[in-house]
């Protein structure tokens, strides 16, 4: 019976391991997948074209009175405004009071009103947590490695277990709520309750330059398909590291 219960100990010990290990290249993954994606602005002028953003913001920019003429600028300055708010809220939310657009008679209009300002800041810290915890993930991906290298993979039951436990809930999640209740929810549970996120069309130049939610939906699938492409480098990466430094010291 001691043997047995021995045996059952390092089989979890051993499952918790790997499932920690693999989470840790998750993260990587997805981590890097955003940091690249954010370099070229999360292809925005392509999303532009693909879910009819200059015909959203025909439509529904006008109804914006405080904000008038912003319809009638050309797409490259509406790849603009996005790119200047993309990389303020990559830079710490510095200088999103700073955007401005060629209104009528040539006077300059501020983008994006307070309510709207605050809501990027509250992104910005995100985004900053998000990074933080990508350090940690990375912090821990070499010495679980290792670990995984000292005491052996679980078996594929115990992984294939380990993986559904993890990712079936966010599956089922996504198919029974829909994407956009799964979004929504998102934001009410990361976002503080005293700062507005929800913006009408009618009402947000920057709601309606981002065609929200849809374009977060089209970033989310991109970000997605390369973190499950970039997953297995990190996985296979961190175990050959993990055995050429366990070489070394052998």
């Amino acid at each position: 019976m001691g043997g047995q219960h021995t045996e059952r100990l390092q089989q979890t010990g051993r499952g918790l391991i790997w499932l920690g290990y693999s989470l840790c290249c998750v993260w990587l993954a997805l981590a890097l997948a955003w940091w690249l994606y954010a370099r070229i602005d999360y292809s925005y002028p392509l999303w532009y074209d693909v879910l009819d953003i200059d015909r959203h913001i025909a439509e529904y920019a006008p109804h914006n009175a405080r904000k008038p003429g912003f319809a009638q600028l050309p797409p490259e300055q509406h790849y603009q405004a996005f790119a200047q708010i993309s990389r303020a809220v990559h830079d710490n939310g510095k200088g999103l009071g700073e955007i401005v657009y060629r209104g009528p008679g040539g006077r300059d209009i501020r983008l994006l009103d307070r309510d709207e300002r605050v809501h990027l800041e509250d992104v910005a810290r995100l985004l900053r947590l998000g990074g933080y915890s990508a350090l940690i993930a990375l912090l821990g991906w070499l010495p679980l490695a290792m670990a995984l290298a000292r005491t052996g993979l679980p078996g594929w039951r115990a992984r294939l277990a380990g993986a559904a436990l993890t990712a079936t809930p966010i599956g089922l999640w996504l198919l029974v709520s829909g994407p956009k209740a799964v979004f929504y929810q998102l934001h009410i549970w990361m976002f503080p309750p005293e700062n507005p996120w929800f913006f009408y069309w009618e009402e947000s130049l920057m709601s309606t330059l981002m065609k929200a939610p849809y374009l977060f939906g089209g970033i989310a699938v991109v970000l997605a398909v390369v973190a499950a492409l970039v997953t297995p480098l990190w996985y296979v990466a961190g175990r050959a590291l993990a055995r050429r430094i366990g070489g070394a010291n052998a």
